[in-house]
Parts: C-alpha cells; structure tokens; sequence
C-alpha cells in the first residue's frame, strides 16, 4: 500500500491576464484566473505556531503576498468564507482567497526580487551613513529586538535600497489603503524605511526571519498572544528555520514570538513595510514557482525590478545624493572650523601635562612658586642680555 502524502494546504488567489494600476483595471471576470500561490505543509505550521488560529494567520500570509485584503474560501466559485478559529485540517486541503473589486484595483503584489541589493555608488553611501546614524537615534542605538550594543548592529533597509525611490513610493501609495498619510514613503533612505537590528538578524531579515505587526487586516494580537489586548500595538519576531534559533541574535537570542521595543514615533515604519517583509519570507518558504512566474512576468512593468530607475527616480536620487553631499560638506567643514579655533585657544598637551605636578598645590604656595621662577627668568635674561652688550662693546673698543 502505498504510503499516503503528509497533508497541506494549497492557497490559490486570483490574478489579472492583464495588469493595470487603479481605476483602468480590468475587474471583469474574464481578466482573472485562479494562480496556485502557496502550499503549505500542515506539519510545518503546527512546527511554527504562529498563531493560536493558523487560518487567520493563511488569511494574512497571502493577503500581504497578494497585495490585496480579502477572505478565504473552500470554493473558488463562491465566497464560503472559512472558520477561522478551525484547528488545521488532518488531510490535505485547497483554499482560495477572494478580494473585492475595490480590492483588485489595490492588488500590488509583492516583487519576487523584493530581496535583492545591489551596490550603491559613493554619493549613495554618504546618504545611508546617514540613514545609519537616524535609524540608530530613533532606536536608542540598540537592537530593537534583542537590545545588543550599537557596534553589533546595523540599520537595515525594509524595504531593500536597491528597489529605489519609485518603487517604495508606488508600492506604499497601493498599500496605504487611504488610512494615514504617515503610510507612505516617498525616499528608499527614510528612516521610516530603517530598523536597529543585530548583525544575525540582518543578515536573515526578509528570508528567514520577519515581523507580523498587529492588529492587521486578518488578526489580532490575541491572535498571536491570548494574554494579550486584542488592540494592542505590537511587532512580532517570526522565526521561519526553528533549527536557527541563532538568527534571532547570537547566542541567547530570544524565541520566535518575541516582540520588538517599538519606538512611539512618526519616524516609526509604517506596517505595510513590515508586510512587505513578511511577505518576503513567506514568498521564500512557501512561495510556489507558479506564482514567481506569473509575478515576473505580468508585473514587471509596474515593479521596476532589480532597482532600475525611471528619470524621474534618477532625478530624485541625484537631488537627494547632492542634498547630502552638500549638508555633509557643511558639516566638515564646520568641524575643521571648530577643530582650528580650539588649536588656537586651547592649551598644549605638552603643556597640559607639565602642570600636572602643581595641580594639588595650595594657591599661595603656588604664586610664591610662580614669583620665584619669574623672578629667575628675569634674572637670567638680564645676564643674557648684560653678555650681548659686553661682547658688542668689547668689539667696538677693539677696532
């Protein structure tokens, strides 16, 4: 008998033939068609537990995926909307996630690329040693997660500098849903596009490692914490490799479900920055290559991949690139100002140091100490002097 299949849940969601931005897409139902997006294995997510209610957390993982808020649905005629406080099937299962018109015209799906960096050039490298020094003073220069030291971190892009100016505009703009303007970011190197991180989590963020900010769309921090307020504000570490404790930060990282320290601030990112990363891992970890393709392919206007420019961008970047420049130039400058006046008014340090023996002597003592040396400079100068003019007089009486 053969040995039956460990069960999973195969998640599909309806994509457009033909993709247009807003108003001019084609909602009708002939435009669209169901692609298989995710699968994942059942054991796996009792592995994770990463909600007490896996369906809501589904809900979320192919929402921010997708780029559009909807339900899911055992049938991909109709809207059966599911139970979401259900425990995980015990047999393999389908489940198809429906969105409103409003929503499709939202729909921004996340890039498969949405990972990738490049090399920046030199003006883009005084920007983000800025970028560095913003994010790590709105985080208190400690990791935001594990509250290591500043030299053990770094200021991690969300949203990868590669992608550019346009594509965290465009891609806020479409997420943003109307709720705040505070949402939307215009410049890559926003500090509400930064987060303080320890050097392992760096290095796993987006791929294996994730935040899942509540409440959201499909949960409630509840959700994810039953001790916790439904409404409250939290940012929780995912982990997606359990055998990588690790990446979570070194030695004596904190578990999986750890939340971050959240700054209370509008520098602070905004979520759907956050999805955008959520939706990297799961894309990474249960990503169908279907799914990949038809991304790539029938977006690929929209997302600008691999960070190439429009003019537009290019000319934003070089404003901002010159901004920086020149407030850096003005700083150095400033510096080598003050560096200057202190050489001029400042004490040796050679000086400095020969004080250091009359530092505890009594003032009086001190002055009579001062009167004495004076007193035998002046007595030396003077024989200097007297032997000046003996010699001069002595030539003349001579010739």
């Amino acid at each position: 008998m053969a040995a039956t299949a460990p069960p999973e849940i195969q998640v599909y969601a309806s994509f457009p033939h033909a993709v247009a931005l807003g108003a001019d897409l084609n909602v009708h139902p002939s435009n669209w068609h169901w692609v298989h997006c995710l699968t994942l294995p059942v054991e796996t997510l009792n592995a994770l537990q990463f909600s007490q209610r896996p369906h809501k957390w589904i809900r979320y993982a192919i929402g921010v995926v997708v780029g559009a808020e909807g339900d899911l649905s055992s049938s991909p005629d109709s809207l059966n909307v599911v139970d979401y406080n259900a425990v995980l099937p015990s047999e393999s299962a389908a489940l198809y996630y429906h969105a409103s018109d409003e929503e499709r015209r939202r729909m921004f799906p996340v890039d498969p690329d949405i990972g990738r960096t490049n090399i920046t050039s030199s003006g883009a490298t005084t920007r983000r040693a800025q970028f560095r020094e913003d994010v790590a003073e709105r985080d208190g220069r400690t990791c935001v997660l594990t509250s290591l030291e500043e030299d053990l971190c770094d200021a991690v892009h969300l949203l990868a500098h590669s992608k550019g100016h346009t594509y965290i505009a465009t891609y806020t703009q479409r997420r943003s849903h109307g709720r705040t303007c505070g949402d939307i970011v215009q410049d890559i190197d926003s500090v509400q596009n930064g987060l303080f991180l320890n050097l392992f989590t760096h290095r796993a963020l987006g791929k294996d490692v994730a935040f899942l900010t509540t409440p959201n769309f499909a949960m409630n921090t509840s959700d994810i914490d039953p001790t916790a307020p439904s409404a409250e504000k939290r940012c929780t570490a995912h982990l997606f490799q359990p055998d990588r404790p690790s990446l979570l930060g070194g030695l004596g990282a904190p578990p999986s479900g750890s939340p971050l320290r959240i700054s209370d601030t509008p520098e602070w990112p905004p979520p759907i920055l956050f999805d955008a990363v959520y939706a990297g891992a799961v894309l990474h970890h249960f990503g169908t290559q279907t799914l990949k393709d038809e991304v790539t392919v029938t977006w690929k206007g929209t997302f600008d991949p691999g960070g190439v420019m429009t003019a537009a961008d290019a000319d934003h970047k070089a404003i901002m690139d010159e901004r920086s420049i020149t407030a850096n130039r003005a700083q150095n400058q400033a510096h080598e100002r003050g560096a200057r006046y202190q050489a001029r008014v400042a004490p040796d340090a050679f000086d400095m140091l020969m004080t250091l023996p009359y530092i505890r002597v009594p003032p009086k003592e001190l002055k009579a100490m001062l009167r004495e040396v004076e007193e035998k400079a002046e007595a030396t100068e003077r024989r200097r002097v007297q032997e000046k003019v003996d010699t001069w007089m002595k030539q003349i009486t001579d010739v």
